[in-house]
């Protein structure tokens, strides 16, 4: 292999993206990878260079009205496997995406998605809170034509009955030092589309109804269904159309909860928005 040794921010890079499987640059230094933004694009530029890198970049161009688009960082499988070997473990336990389509409209939805996950995460850590597993929607097992491995699916669909299976942007547990376990279901946002946004969680009652969430996720109490906006307006025209729907009464809105990007990274515990008017709450 071209690296024998993997220097400190190296191996935090690789490990990183195993975690995450996207990072921007601006994403591995919030996570922490390094503290030198000037030593992460040295080192980013020697993990992907060369025809055989340890490292990919997705390109994603300009995009009209927002600019340019950063690019994304993944493991290749080589990558994989050197992690793989500097872990002293099986490289099928290094995941690593198998095929990499760019969709540049669909890029800030999964920005959004990875942004919330590392909040989670530094969250967790800094409460002495174990993150049991996170899931995001990108995640699947099996491949495309079946075989051995079963057919592709989302690690977080959930299976409805008589009707089209329901896939959250993520899943995740968290578990408490007094040992509570919360499970936790995320829907992101990021455009102003609040008739999409309401028709989508109505989706949920039929999980909720059928208690397809607990039996999926083998968990036996109320699971907490997260939306997250890019900002508070969106977020509040969100709000104000679920409750003119009738769609969300008492019986369902318990298990809704609302935030924006912003807030959940200041406070991910405090501060939530609930469907019924001018009350917040907590995740605990």
């Amino acid at each position: 292999m071209m690296i024998k040794t993997l220097t400190e921010t190296e191996f935090a890079i690789l490990q990183a993206l195993r975690t995450y499987r996207y990072l921007t640059a601006a994403q591995l230094l919030r996570i922490g990878v390094s503290k030198n933004k000037s030593r992460l694009y040295t080192v980013l530029r020697s993990l992907t260079s060369g025809k055989r890198p340890f490292v990919a970049k997705m390109k994603h161009g300009v995009m009209p009205g927002r600019g340019r688009i950063p690019d994304s960082h993944y493991l290749t499988k080589r990558g994989a496997a050197l992690l793989a070997e500097a872990l002293c473990i099986d490289s099928s336990e290094v995941a690593y995406p198998k095929s990499t389509i760019p969709i540049r409209t669909h890029f800030f939805h999964r920005l959004h998605c990875i942004d919330c996950e590392i909040t989670v995460r530094l969250w967790a850590e800094k409460n002495d809170i174990s993150v049991d597993y996170y899931h995001s929607y990108f995640d699947v097992t099996g491949a495309n034509r079946g075989g051995t491995t079963g057919k592709r699916r989302a690690l977080t669909k959930i299976d409805l009955k008589n009707r089209p299976g329901l896939i959250p942007d993520a899943s995740f547990q968290l578990t408490w030092p007094d040992g509570t376990a919360r499970l936790f279901l995320l829907e992101v946002h990021n455009q102003n589309r609040s008739k999409r946004i309401t028709d989508k969680l109505a989706e949920y009652r039929f999980a909720i109804g059928d208690g397809a969430i607990n039996k999926q996720f083998d968990y036996p109490h109320a699971p907490r269904i997260l939306t997250i906006f890019e900002n508070e307006k969106w977020m509040h025209l969100a709000l104000q159309r679920m409750r003119e729907s009738g769609l969300f009464d008492e019986t369902y809105a318990p298990f809704f909860f609302l935030n924006t990007l912003e807030g959940i990274e200041s406070n991910f515990k405090d501060g939530w928005f609930k469907i019924v008017k001018n009350k917040k709450t907590s995740l605990y």
